[in-house]
């Protein structure tokens, strides 16, 4: 947790950087080849870290609070094949398995956050510039893949664990 929190800062010193020494107008919008194409106030920079911020934040606000939502609201939480498991183990068994699941999450939750710094030090790289540098739309466009594959893999090795965990406990002794 402590990776997204000092991400979400260093976005927020980049943001901050910018601010005070980008002109009041900058260019606010690039092309699909990395050429500005809309222009508008440096404040752009800090609504940008704004909405970079916003998911991590809210991930870390998830998975610090995980147990009041479980308690409060478990038809928020859907993690695959938890609820349909997890009932048959004992309690203690439970919690580890609901924690591990979590786990996930603030892997999930480090990785954006270095995703969201290399995208707004792409951007302000542009801005600075006057266009986008070579490697922003390639890693835009593929890096979201890089952290889909793993997180699905991970679901579906926790939930077949859980799975078999359940089974044992489940069958007659």
């Amino acid at each position: 947790m402590g990776v997204v929190i000092l991400g979400v800062v260093f976005l927020w010193v980049l943001a901050l950087q910018a601010y005070w020494t980008l002109p009041e107008t900058i260019p606010s919008h690039f092309d699909f080849q990395g050429r500005p194409d809309a222009q508008g106030s440096r404040s752009t920079v800090l609504v940008l870290a704004t909405v970079f911020s916003l998911v991590p934040v809210i991930l870390l606000l998830v998975v610090r609070y995980r147990f009041v939502l479980l308690h409060r609201w478990p038809e928020l939480l859907n993690l695959p094949g938890y609820f349909l498991y997890a009932r048959v183990l004992p309690p203690e068994r439970r919690a580890l398995w609901f924690n591990r699941y979590f786990e996930v999450l603030v892997y999930l939750d480090a990785a954006l956050v270095l995703f969201f710094l290399v995208l707004e030090w792409g951007i302000l790289q542009g801005i600075r510039q006057g266009r986008l540098p070579a490697w922003f739309t390639p890693v835009v466009l593929l890096a979201p893949l890089l952290f889909l594959g793993p997180l699905v893999y991970r679901f579906l090795y926790l939930s077949r664990e859980l799975r078999q965990e359940a089974r044992r406990f489940s069958s007659p002794s």
